[in-house]
């Protein structure tokens, strides 16, 4: 019996072109729109009479939720959301459906902070976890559009 060998070439420097500024400028038009978007479900839930002040987890006393808390909120979590897409347009073979994957995790999770919100009421609690989920039905979206689809990488 005799044995051929059989040669592999592996490359161990695998890299792909992240489309970082279509990332940016996603990120950008994710952060506006759901900047406007939870502003004007937040006008409605005033509206509707919901008062607005909330704690954070475990807390004693409530503070005013201001519209500036939902710009900040947005502004942040778009921000690591866009710096979490293009890390994962560089290392995943499947960027948009890793991406899609972390971030419905992670928008599932951040539930725990309304929901758990300490002194603070139900409806409040219900309506800021609106906020949430809103917000991730805009910028994921937005942000996973810019992402390439599939498994083509480059060799360099």
């Amino acid at each position: 019996m005799t044995t051929t060998p059989i040669e592999l070439e592996i490359s161990t420097k695998t890299r792909r072109e992240v489309p970082v500024r279509r990332l940016a400028t996603a990120g950008l038009s994710a952060a506006l729109v759901g900047i406007a978007a939870v502003e004007a479900y937040a006008a409605l839930v005033k509206a509707a009479g919901v008062p607005m002040k909330a704690g954070f987890l475990g807390a004693t006393h409530a503070t005013s939720v201001t519209s500036g808390s939902f710009a900040a909120g947005v502004l942040v979590c778009t921000f690591w959301g866009t710096v979490l897409a293009v890390l994962v347009g560089k290392l995943s073979r499947r960027p948009k459906w890793a991406f899609l994957t972390a971030t419905c995790a992670l928008a599932a999770l951040s539930l725990i902070v309304p929901l758990g919100a300490g002194a603070t009421g139900t409806s409040t609690k219900l309506a800021l976890a609106g906020a949430h989920i809103i917000v991730a039905l805009v910028d994921i979206p937005i942000l996973a559009r810019a992402l390439p689809r599939g498994t083509e990488v480059r060799s360099g």
